[in-house]
């Protein structure tokens, strides 16, 4: 149990296996990370008590099986693809959105076009003739207080 381990367990990445600070040689093991690529694409938070690893046994593993190795470093190149393409990509927000209607400092410069009914209008007539989901609305005050 990790409470048993001083609180971390080391965890494989391609296999089941889980060691503690004392058990791991630190000489045959790749240290990998805090969290892995995969369980973040996942959405997966870091666990606080694990580290990941690529641990002896698989090490020792992969050099005596070169297919086993080629499997496993073929499916870390296409989960380090996905993970560029989805998670550093930027995020650009769609015009729905958008929480604003003027320009900002990381936008194309063009602003959100005004409704073509209400061009020529005045502002009064520009609030009537707005949707009522843009309408201000006042809120109901009592007429009467009763005590």
């Amino acid at each position: 149990k990790t409470g048993d381990a001083g609180g971390m367990i080391y965890r494989c990445r391609w296999c089941e296996r889980g060691y503690c600070e004392d058990c791991l040689d630190f000489d045959k093991t790749a240290l990998l990370g805090e969290n892995l690529k995969e369980y973040e694409l996942l959405g997966f938070p870091a666990v606080t008590q694990a580290f990941y690893i690529s641990c002896p046994a698989c090490k020792e593993h992969h050099a005596e099986n070169p297919h086993a190795r080629e499997f496993c470093e073929g499916m870390a190149l296409q989960i380090e693809k996905q993970y560029r393409d989805t998670m550093e990509a930027p995020i650009v927000p769609s015009r729905a959105e958008s929480l604003t209607d003027a320009t900002t400092l990381n936008d194309s410069g063009i602003t959100t076009p005004q409704l073509e009914c209400t061009a020529g209008l005045k502002s009064s007539k520009k609030r009537k003739a707005a949707p009522t989901s843009f309408r201000l609305r006042s809120p109901k005050l009592p007429t009467k207080i009763g005590f």
